[in-house]
């Protein structure tokens, strides 16, 4: 359980601490063909000024909504811990709750997210650079051949069969494979599937392979808990926001632990004025 949620800080080289990719953001929704004045000519009467009023804030509401920009947090790592998984399930806060294959509680929390209408992934095993690192069962690795990685995507997928999406787990290595990443967005296309590329290496091809596979995809801007203390957690979505209000868009990644948990409830409201929580969908 320990590698899975620490080795992710090991694994991004430090030339990646700067390397933002600012994604396109999302065009305006249409509005209402309602406007404030033409509302405030109509009747006065009591009945009617009360809807007049509601209406208003609603449609003021949705461009606040639609003007600000859009922060998406992916969960990785979960099903390991039921606790934990648990009180993600319950935080209002808008997640993307992105569970590993095989897990001793993935099913179980996966049916919960997905019955209660969260955004669920499968957070793919893929192999990392450095043998110290272990992905966990069920990995893909660059010296299987095309048919048995094909054999193990499928299998994953079948572990959390709710899954809108998919990030990759680790795969420092993998993610610099281009035919091995060609042949999961191939699958992932047919599905009709999302990506996002967890961006654990410079040199990753795994968005530009989803791109040309014609596969609604975005990679992560930064990384929240890469050092588990809440001021610095607080600190990182402080540096998420920062992106999202530079390019539109801000993705963040973050683990079922203790301190994160607690750092977004106690850090994430302050920025509710400035951007919009959202699922990571959205923003694809």
């Amino acid at each position: 359980m320990i590698f899975f949620r620490t080795v992710f800080a090991q694994e991004i080289m430090p030339s990646l601490k700067n390397n933002i990719v600012f994604e396109e953001p999302d065009p305006p929704v249409a509005l209402p063909k309602y406007k404030t004045q033409d509302l405030n000519k109509e009747s006065k009467e009591e009945g009617h000024s009360k809807e007049k009023e509601a209406l208003v804030a609603d449609i003021e509401k949705l461009r606040r909504e639609v003007s600000l920009p859009k922060v998406a947090v992916i969960v990785d790592d979960i099903g390991y811990n039921l606790a934990l998984g648990e009180e993600l399930l319950d935080m209002p806060l808008e997640l993307t709750l992105s569970f590993l294959p095989y897990a001793p509680y993935t099913k179980i929390l996966e049916q919960r997210a997905y019955s209660q209408g969260k955004t669920v992934f499968l957070h793919l095993p893929l192999q990392p650079n450095s043998a110290a690192f272990d992905p966990g069962p069920g990995a893909l690795l660059v010296s299987d051949s095309p048919e048995v990685q094909l054999q193990k995507l499928r299998r994953c997928l079948a572990e959390v069969p709710h899954a809108v999406g998919v990030n990759n787990h680790m795969g420092s290595l993998f993610t610099e494979d281009k035919n091995a990443m060609i042949q999961i967005m191939t699958e992932l296309g047919h599905r009709s599937l999302f990506f996002v590329d967890s961006y654990t290496s410079s040199n990753s091809v795994g968005l530009e392979s989803a791109r040309e596979q014609g596969i609604r995809s975005a990679r992560r801007h930064v990384f929240l808990d890469n050092i588990l203390t809440r001021e610095h957690i607080c600190g990182q979505l402080d540096k998420l926001v920062a992106t999202a209000l530079q390019g539109g868009v801000g993705i963040g990644i973050a683990h079922p632990h203790a301190a994160t948990l607690d750092a977004l409830r106690s850090c994430s409201p302050q920025y509710s004025a400035k951007v919009q929580y959202v699922s990571v969908v959205d923003v694809l």
